[in-house]
C-alpha cells in the first residue's frame, strides 16, 4: 500500500504541475494553444497620449485635443535546443527515483509523454526546437495574427507582430534570442442605418437619401455688384 500510495502522490502531483498556467505567453484569440518561450529576457511596455497642438496668431502654441495611442509591447525571448533537465517536474520525479518499482514506472511514462510533446511541438519533420519557435513567429507575423500577451504586468489583448529581430552568433547557435516588437490593434465598430422611404418624410429634399440625378452644370448666379 506505502508503495503504491507514493506512485499516486507522485503522479497526482506530476498532473497538478503540468496543469499550471505559466504567467508569460503568446494566445491566440481566447481559446488558442499558449505559446511559451524558453526563457523571457526583458519585456518593455510604450503607453502614449498624443497631443494635437496648432500654433496661434500670437505666443505659444495651444492643445485642443488628446487622444490614446495604441500600446506596444518589445520581448526579448528565447528558445533552446537543449533538453530542460532542471525543471520542478523533473526534480521531484529525480527525488523520489529510488523509492520503489512502480515510481519507476511513473517516471518512464512522463519521460515518454514528454518526449513525445517535445516531437510534435518540433513538428516531427527534424526541425530544433529554436528553428520551430522563431518559424511561429514568422508564421503569426506573416497572417497578420490577432493575439493576446501575457506579461508579468498586464494582459495585452489584439496585439500584432510589428517586427522579429535575432541575431545568429557562435553563443547563439544552438538556440534563438529574438526581440519581437508588437503592437495593439485598435478595432472599430460600425453600424449600418436604413434611410425611410421619401415618402413618409415631412421633408425629403433636406432628410432623403441620395439620388443619381446624373450629370449637372452650374447655372449662371444673379450679379448683386452691377449698380
Amino acid at each position: 500500500m506505502t508503495i503504491l500510495g507514493n506512485a499516486a502522490a507522485v503522479g497526482q502531483i506530476a498532473l497538478s504541475l503540468l496543469a499550471i498556467k505559466p504567467r508569460r505567453g503568446f494566445r491566440q484569440g481566447f481559446t488558442g494553444t499558449l505559446f511559451i518561450a524558453d526563457v523571457t529576457i526583458e519585456e518593455v511596455y510604450t503607453d502614449e497620449l498624443e497631443v494635437t497642438e496648432h500654433p496661434v496668431e500670437q505666443g505659444a502654441v495651444i492643445a485642443d485635443h488628446a487622444f490614446k495611442r495604441p500600446s506596444e509591447v518589445i520581448i526579448t525571448a528565447g528558445w533552446s535546443d537543449s533538453p530542460n533537465n532542471s525543471g520542478p517536474l523533473n526534480q521531484l520525479l529525480g527525488a523520489a527515483a529510488n523509492s520503489s518499482s512502480a515510481v519507476q514506472a511513473v517516471i518512464g511514462a512522463a519521460e515518454l509523454v514528454g518526449g513525445v510533446i517535445n516531437l510534435l511541438g518540433s513538428g516531427g519533420s527534424g526541425a530544433t526546437p529554436s528553428q520551430t519557435a522563431y518559424w511561429k513567429l514568422l508564421d503569426m507575423q506573416r497572417g497578420r495574427t490577432l493575439f493576446t500577451i501575457y506579461t508579468g504586468k498586464r494582459t495585452y489583448r489584439n496585439m500584432i507582430i510589428k517586427s522579429l529581430a535575432a541575431t545568429t552568433d557562435q553563443k547563439t547557435e544552438n538556440s534563438v534570442i529574438v526581440r519581437i516588437t508588437c503592437r495593439e490593434i485598435l478595432m472599430a465598430v460600425t453600424q449600418t442605418v436604413t434611410v425611410p422611404d421619401s415618402s413618409v418624410m415631412a421633408n425629403p429634399a433636406q432628410n432623403g437619401a441620395t439620388v443619381n440625378k446624373g450629370v449637372q452644370y452650374p447655372l449662371p448666379s444673379a450679379t448683386y455688384n452691377a449698380g
